[in-house]
C-alpha cells in the first residue's frame, strides 16, 4: 500500500512540474534585489536626486525600483504595466529607455510584504514576486524578461557570406537562425575571415528578415546636355540631371528624358575600372568649326549668330549645336562681312568657311591683317622725382632732397593690351618696381646713406593700335596709373649706430604710400618684341612742404621698357 501511495505521489508531483513548465509565462520577473554600493551602504545615486518623490498620499519618501528589460523591444517595454498590490501604489513612473540606463524607474509607496507583477496586453501577465519589502529612499533592481523566441532570416547580396549571430551560432547566407529571443542582437557578416559588416539588429514579432547589400559601391555622376533632364535608373525615376548616386557594382539601364522625342538611353556597367561620369544627350548635337578667310588665308574675324555676338577676332570658332536647327551666321573682318544660313545636320561638313571679300579699295589701318599678341612680359628702366610748386616756385628733388635729381629703379611685370574693334582696346597689367639709391655725402657724415623701395604699379589706359604689317604696329595709350608702396627704408652701409628708418610713408617731408597719376605712353611692336615709353604726371598731393605755405608736391615718373609679347591666334 505504501508503495502504491508513493507512486501516486510521484506521478502527481511530476504532473504538477509539467504543468508549471507548460504554464511558464512569456513575461518573467527575475533577480529582484536591493542595490548596494560595494561597502554595503545604500546606493550613492540616492544622494543626488532633487525632490525625491513622495508616496501616493504625499507623506513618505518613495522606494525606487529600477526595471531592466531583457529580450524586449523598446516599444513593448514602454507599454508594460506594473502592479505592487493594494499597499504598494506607484506614485511616479520615469521612462529612461532612451537614456544611458535603458530602464523604467518606478517610485513606489513603501510597504512590507508587497507583491510585484508586470502585464502587457499581447503577452499577458508575468509571474508574481511576493514577500517584497520596500523601504523609503532605498533602491531596488529587477529584470523583466520576455521568453518568446523567433526564427529570423539573414539575406545578403552576394550570397555565400558567413553570418554569425552572437550566442546563436554561424551559418552561410541565405541563413536562418531559430530560437532567437526578442530585442537587440549582434550580427556579424564576414567573408574569408574579413569582417564586412557588424550590426546590432532589433528582433521583433514583425521584424525577422534582415537584408544586406554588401557589393562594392562607386560614386557616379550623371549629366545631360541640356541639363535638368529627368533621370531614370533601371526604370525608376531618381531625380534631375546633374545627379550624383552611389551605386553597387552591377549593370544598369539609364535613361534621360527632356521632352517629347528628346530621350537618350545607355546600358552601363559599374565596376572598379568603369568611368565615374556618365553623359547623356537627350537632344543630339553636332560639333563643327566656322572660320573666315580673306585674301586666301584665315583671318581673325568676329562671329555673330542670329544677330548676337559669339566672339571677337578669332581665326576659328568651334560650335556645338542641336541637329535640325538653322542659324544665321555672319563673320566680320576689317569692315567687310560674309553672311550664311547654316542648317545643322548629322552629315554636314565639320569645317564651315566664310570667304570675305573687300567691299572697296580703301583699307583702314584696323582692316589690315594683323597677328594680335595681347599679353606681354616686360622689363625696363623707371625713374621718378618729386616736384613741389607754390608761391611761384618750382622745386624738383629726389629722395635725398637733392635738387634736379631723380630716383632710379627697375620695373618688371605682366601687361594686357586686348583690342576690340577699329583698333581700340585696353592697356593694363601688374608691375613690380624696385628703387635703390646711395648718398656719399650722407655716408661721409656718418648718417644713413642707402635707400631702398619696393612698390606695385597698375595702369588702366585706353589703347589704340595702328598695324603696318602682320607683326608690326604702333600703339598709343593713356589713362590713369596707381602706385602702392610696399616698403621703403633708409639704412647705413658702414655705421651701425647711424640707425635706420624702415617705413617712411606719410612722415614729414615724405611721400604717401598711394599715388595716382595721369599717364600717356607709346609703343612699337616688331615681331615678338615691343618697346614702350611712358610719362606719368602725379595727381596726388604728397604735402612735403604744406606746413610752410600753399605748396603742393606731386610725383612724376618716366619709364622705358622692352616686352616679349604672346597670345597670338596664329596657327
Amino acid at each position: 500500500m505504501e508503495k502504491i501511495l508513493f507512486m501516486i505521489s510521484a506521478i502527481v508531483a511530476s504532473l504538477c512540474a509539467y504543468g508549471q513548465d507548460v504554464q511558464k509565462p512569456q513575461l518573467e520577473l527575475q533577480s529582484f534585489r536591493e542595490s548596494k554600493s560595494e561597502h554595503g551602504l545604500a546606493n550613492l545615486s540616492t544622494l543626488f536626486i532633487d525632490g525625491w518623490p513622495k508616496d501616493v498620499n504625499g507623506d513618505k519618501d518613495c522606494a525606487w525600483v529600477r526595471v531592466q528589460f531583457e529580450n524586449m523591444p523598446m516599444q513593448d517595454a514602454e507599454n508594460v504595466a506594473f502592479d505592487f498590490g493594494s499597499t504598494g501604489g506607484i506614485a511616479k513612473i520615469v521612462n529612461r529607455l532612451k537614456e544611458e540606463e535603458h530602464e523604467i524607474w518606478l517610485f513606489v509607496t513603501p510597504t512590507k510584504n508587497a507583491i510585484m507583477e508586470a502585464m502587457l496586453d499581447k503577452y499577458g501577465k508575468s509571474n508574481r514576486l511576493s514577500g517584497i519589502n520596500l523601504e523609503p529612499k532605498h533602491v531596488y533592481d529587477v529584470v523583466l524578461k520576455n521568453n518568446q523566441t523567433m526564427s529570423i532570416s539573414v539575406i545578403t547580396k552576394p550570397e555565400g557570406i558567413t553570418a554569425t549571430l552572437e550566442n546563436y551560432g554561424t551559418a552561410t547566407t541565405p541563413a536562418t537562425f531559430s530560437g532567437v529571443t526578442l530585442g537587440k542582437q549582434t550580427l556579424t557578416l564576414s567573408q574569408n575571415g574579413k569582417t564586412l559588416k557588424k550590426d546590432v539588429i532589433e528582433v521583433t514579432e514583425n521584424n525577422v528578415r534582415f537584408d544586406y547589400d554588401l557589393r562594392q559601391r562607386k560614386m557616379m555622376t550623371f549629366k545631360s546636355d541640356p541639363s535638368d533632364a529627368t533621370l531614370y535608373i533601371d526604370g525608376k525615376e531618381v531625380g534631375k540631371t546633374p545627379y550624383i548616386a552611389e551605386l553597387p557594382y552591377d549593370s544598369y539601364s539609364v535613361v534621360a528624358k527632356l521632352g517629347p522625342g528628346e530621350t537618350d538611353s545607355l546600358a552601363i556597367t559599374v565596376g572598379e575600372l568603369s568611368a565615374d561620369e556618365i553623359k547623356l544627350e537627350p537632344v543630339k548635337k553636332k560639333t563643327f568649326a566656322v572660320f573666315a578667310s580673306y585674301g586666301g588665308r584665315k583671318v581673325g574675324a568676329d562671329l555673330y549668330i542670329d544677330g548676337k555676338s559669339e566672339g571677337f577676332n578669332s581665326e576659328s570658332y568651334t560650335l556645338t549645336r542641336p541637329i535640325g536647327k538653322s542659324y544665321k551666321m555672319q563673320m566680320r573682318y576689317g569692315g567687310n562681312s560674309k553672311t550664311r544660313k547654316i542648317k545643322v545636320t548629322q552629315d554636314m561638313d565639320v569645317n564651315q568657311e566664310f570667304k570675305i571679300s573687300a567691299s572697296n579699295s580703301i583699307v583702314w589701318p584696323w582692316q589690315r591683317e594683323y597677328d594680335p599678341c595681347p599679353i606681354g612680359l616686360s622689363m625696363g628702366y623707371v625713374t621718378k622725382q618729386w616736384i613741389t610748386t607754390g608761391d611761384g616756385e618750382n622745386f624738383k628733388e629726389n629722395v635725398w632732397g637733392d635738387q634736379n635729381k631723380r630716383l632710379h629703379g627697375l620695373q618688371i611685370g605682366l601687361h594686357f593690351q586686348p583690342c576690340f574693334s577699329w583698333g581700340l582696346g585696353l592697356y593694363t597689367g601688374l608691375f613690380y618696381e624696385f628703387y635703390m639709391s646711395q648718398n656719399d655725402e650722407m655716408k661721409d657724415n656718418g648718417y644713413m646713406d642707402e635707400f631702398q623701395e619696393h612698390s606695385l604699379y597698375v595702369p588702366v589706359h585706353a589703347y589704340y593700335r595702328i598695324p603696318f604689317a602682320r607683326k608690326v604696329a604702333l600703339s598709343v595709350h593713356g589713362g590713369i596709373g596707381m602706385d602702392c608702396g610696399i616698403s621703403a627704408s633708409f639704412s647705413s652701409t658702414e655705421y651701425e649706430d647711424a640707425g635706420s628708418v624702415t617705413d617712411y610713408y606719410g612722415e614729414d617731408m615724405c611721400p604717401k604710400r598711394f599715388n595716382l597719376s595721369a599717364e600717356i605712353g607709346v609703343g612699337v611692336r616688331v615681331g615678338p618684341v615691343q618697346i614702350k615709353g611712358q610719362y606719368s604726371r602725379g595727381l596726388t598731393n604728397h604735402k612735403f612742404y604744406s606746413q610752410l605755405g600753399d605748396y603742393k608736391t606731386r610725383q612724376d615718373k618716366l619709364s622705358l621698357s622692352a616686352a616679349y609679347v604672346f597670345g597670338s591666334h596664329e596657327d
